[in-house]
């Protein structure tokens, strides 16, 4: 790391605090220029496209010095939510709890300053954790954050090996979004003028979770108990999981025994009814209470199931059906019988043949994005603190780092 130097934030380019439009001009609204605000990272993962509120070009133009070109770096730096990184894709103003930086092209790779500031994460939240109620990185701490910066072309050398990964990352997600959307499409066209008038039990039963005690669960081990907050967005991640002693699952049901390809449904709380898929995996999982599996009574029909419920009304279904006011919840029984037309044994088996392909490639997919993912977070730390040096400049791949 002898040729790597140690620069401040403020260095390396100029930083932007955002800026709401004032009340006094309703006018600044509009549907012309994206406004980032740090409710649109969910819908990001490197990138950012749009937002959900956009300013007019009159609106624009009153924030003209607010306005950040194309390969800025949008950082959130308030709340829980702070510390959240993205590369804006098009021209758009933030409002003020993000700080951007607008790169100097000739000090740093807007790309390595991108995997720098993710990699920099923690010491982010450290920053704006002063003992507020509501923890803050102001523009002048922002600014004076340290980082190391190696000589240019290897920032650009170690941006493409990271960029590589999450170009492969990005490529399956859209893959599987494309495999869904084709599954949905085929669901619409069988099932769009049918009556409904009978339920999912045709071809699904719910199986709950055991109810396994809080003073078991352990933070290593073997074998891992996915929980609601296990599933997000059509995932379940299993490699944040709580851990149980392998003693307590060697004598339980393999009822409970959760396999790749499972589908989980969240059956209480806020964000009931989301569902996920379990990713390719040889790991160890056990269902845990109020998360429900949905067990297919025909090859493939738990596709169906999971087409329906995920739909509109599926999940209209679930929220009007759920029972608690502090606290929703459903039962599987409950679950079992959301509205799906009758169908004959020999419809179940041919409708759920078709989905089979389309969802083990998604399931596939899903466990190559898992792989990628965990070979980037290995690396990362790695490249940007110098400990892994790239020998070769012009000629490095992402595959001299895979298995």
């Amino acid at each position: 790391m002898n040729n790597w130097k140690e620069c401040k934030l403020g260095e390396v380019g100029e930083v932007v605090t955002g800026k709401t439009p004032s009340k006094n001009n309703p006018e600044d609204w509009g549907s012309e220029i994206p406004f980032v605000t740090p409710t649109d990272y969910k819908n990001y993962k490197k990138y950012a496209f749009d937002s959900e509120r956009k300013l007019s070009l009159s609106g624009a133009k009153r924030l003209s010095k607010k306005l950040l070109p194309l390969n800025s770096i949008l950082v959130t730096c308030i709340g829980s939510d702070m510390g959240k990184v993205v590369i804006n894709k098009i021209p758009v103003v933030t409002n003020q709890q993000i700080n951007s930086i607008i790169p100097k092209e000739d000090i740093i790779s807007y790309d390595f300053l991108y995997y720098q500031l993710v990699n920099i994460y923690d010491t982010l939240r450290i920053y704006g954790g002063d003992g507020t109620a509501v923890p803050i990185v102001n523009k002048s701490d922002f600014e004076s954050i340290k980082i190391f910066l190696p000589p240019l072309p290897e920032q650009k050398a170690i941006a493409s090996v990271l960029s590589s990964l999450d170009d492969k990352i990005d490529l399956l997600h859209r893959q599987n979004k494309t495999l869904e959307s084709m599954a949905e499409t085929l669901f619409r066209k069988w099932f769009v003028e049918k009556k409904y008038d009978s339920s999912i039990s045709q071809f699904v039963y719910i199986q709950n979770g055991f109810a396994f005690e809080s003073k078991d669960f352990i933070a290593s081990g073997t074998e891992q108990i996915i929980k609601i907050k296990n599933i997000y967005d059509g995932i379940v991640d299993i490699d944040n999981t709580d851990y149980v002693d392998i003693k307590i699952t060697e004598n339980l049901d393999k009822c409970f025994k959760l396999f790749s390809g499972d589908i989980l449904i969240a059956m209480t709380g806020a964000e009931i009814g989301k569902l996920g898929f379990i990713p390719a995996t040889i790991n160890s999982l056990w269902l845990n209470q109020r998360v429900g599996l949905i067990k297919e009574k025909y090859l493939g029909s738990k596709y169906l199931a999971y087409l329906q419920l995920k739909s509109d009304l599926g999940q209209d279904y679930i929220k009007n059906t759920a029972t608690g006011s502090a606290q929703p919840n459903i039962s599987s029984l409950a679950i079992e019988n959301c509205e799906f037309p009758k169908l004959t044994e020999e419809e179940i088996r041919n409708y759920s043949l078709q989905l089979i392909p389309l969802f083990e490639k998604i399931v596939f997919n899903l466990g190559q994005i898992r792989t990628l993912e965990k070979l980037r977070d290995t690396l990362l730390p790695k490249l940007m603190s110098g400990t892994v040096r790239l020998s070769n400049f012009e000629e490095v791949r992402v595959s001299d780092f895979e298995e």
